[in-house]
């Protein structure tokens, strides 16, 4: 038999099919590579979400402007406390705090009560009145809002009230905890202790 009528069963790949079978392998290993990084990104912006939230929930958003007064009730048969009064403003850097009732919770604790808001804004002109002798109320009065209306922003400086009824009021020696909570932004804790002797007006620190 002639060599050249031989027939060879094995068919080789030519150049262009090698070339096709590569550019499908690149174009498979770049969308695989591509969706891998995607979600790499998604995470990474999730984390620094997660991290930038958290951040915010664990620093103050609210901060004491100067010291905290005291007022002795003089009406009362006993030395107690009429109100605690302080100015608050914005801590540097945070965003705008909505002090409305709706936002913002205020806690008291005394010796002998508790209550985990008092937030009531019950004011009659200037001045916080709680509901009657067995309950505390708290209010609060801009001083600076050149802002939004109710919002404390950079600059604006608004004053704490809380009125205590005669029944409940802290007398001498007691310690007083106020607590500031804000819809975000961690709790700004004001903790003082009433002197032992009372006097009309009272700088607790």
């Amino acid at each position: 038999m002639n060599g050249k009528n031989r027939v060879n069963g094995k068919k080789g790949l030519t150049g262009i099919e090698t070339a096709i079978i590569l550019v499908a392998f690149v174009i498979v290993a770049a969308t695989f590579a591509f969706a891998v990084l995607n979600v790499g990104f998604q995470s990474t912006q999730k984390a620094q979400d997660v991290i930038r939230a958290g951040m915010e929930q664990a620093s103050s958003a609210i901060e004491l402007d100067g010291g905290v007064i005291a007022y002795k009730n003089e009406s009362a048969a006993n030395d107690v406390v009429a109100n605690v009064t302080f100015t608050v403003r914005l801590s540097p850097g945070r965003t705008a705090v909505d002090m409305h009732s709706d936002f913002l919770a205020i806690a008291v604790t005394t010796p002998n009560y508790h209550m985990p808001d008092v937030y009531t804004n019950n004011t009659s002109g200037s001045k916080c009145v709680p509901a009657d002798s067995n309950s505390v109320a708290a209010c609060i009065f801009p001083i600076i809002d050149n802002g939004a209306s109710g919002f404390l922003e950079s600059g604006d400086k608004f004053r704490v009230v809380v009125a205590f009824g005669e029944n409940i009021a802290p007398g001498t020696n007691d310690e007083v905890t106020i607590e500031l909570k804000p819809a975000i932004g961690n709790v700004l804790t004001v903790q003082r202790t009433t002197p032992l002797v009372l006097t009309d007006v009272m700088f607790l620190g």
